[in-house]
């Protein structure tokens, strides 16, 4: 389940992805699922709404990481 969620993000590497496209040749069950992640991955970045963080809550935010750094 990992490989499958590392290659709908893209993050295999190069001889995992190789390895994963074999395996979802030969499997009809993996290759639905994968099919099926995809679209739900889509659809999702799809209806995502992004905004923009006010700079002074980046700011904040940043300001909390470097306290936390210091202790």
């Amino acid at each position: 389940m990992v490989l499958m969620s590392c290659a709908i993000d893209g993050e295999l590497t190069p001889a995992e992805e190789l390895e994963f496209i074999k395996h979802i040749a030969e499997c009809h069950s993996c290759a639905e699922e994968y099919s099926e992640a995809k679209k739900t991955k889509m659809i999702i970045q799809e209806k995502i709404f992004r905004v923009k963080a006010p700079q002074s809550l980046v700011e904040s935010i940043l300001g909390l990481q470097c306290l936390s750094s210091i202790h």
